[in-house]
């Protein structure tokens, strides 16, 4: 081999491994700038993950009020209507006082009324009284045909 062809494949050799060189740094380059903006894209989704996960933890923290305002609601609620429930058995415990008085005070005056008969009972359970004859000999009125008994029954009608 003469020197003409050794010094030609030494020049093909070198500008090969030179273009092999340059390739290889392009590739190098071209890595590292993949690389780079896969960095900053996933510090760019991170970040919005993190907003994400920061705006959650907010909602969630507010559920959590709504929810522990909304039981307190609920208890307050439970209260009013144990305070009412008691309030309505008071109410109702008065109103039976004031029947059994109502029913005393009519027993009461069926007893000084002398043409209501009480040995059989005293008022029949129409509410109408059982009439006796007066014994002065003047014809016996029934309780509700006399004009204070009209008068209280017109009331308890009202009442009802």
């Amino acid at each position: 081999m003469d020197t003409a062809t050794l010094l030609w494949i030494i020049v093909g050799a070198v500008v090969v491994l030179g273009v092999l060189g340059v390739i290889i740094y392009l590739a190098a380059k071209r890595g590292r700038v993949q690389r780079e903006h896969q960095r900053s894209e996933d510090q760019r989704r991170a970040e919005e993950m993190r907003k994400d996960a920061e705006t959650r933890a907010i909602d969630a923290r507010e559920n959590e009020a709504k929810a522990t305002r909304a039981q307190a609601d609920a208890q307050q609620a439970q209260v009013d209507a144990d305070r009412l429930r008691q309030e309505a058995d008071q109410r109702q415990a008065d109103a039976q006082d004031l029947r059994a008085d109502s029913e005393n005070q009519h027993r009461q005056a069926d007893e000084l009324d002398p043409t209501v008969n009480t040995r059989r009972g005293g008022r029949h359970s129409s509410g109408t009284a059982e009439t006796r004859p007066d014994p002065a000999g003047s014809p016996a009125v029934a309780p509700e045909n006399r004009p204070a008994d009209r008068t209280s029954r017109r009331e308890n009608d009202d009442s009802t």
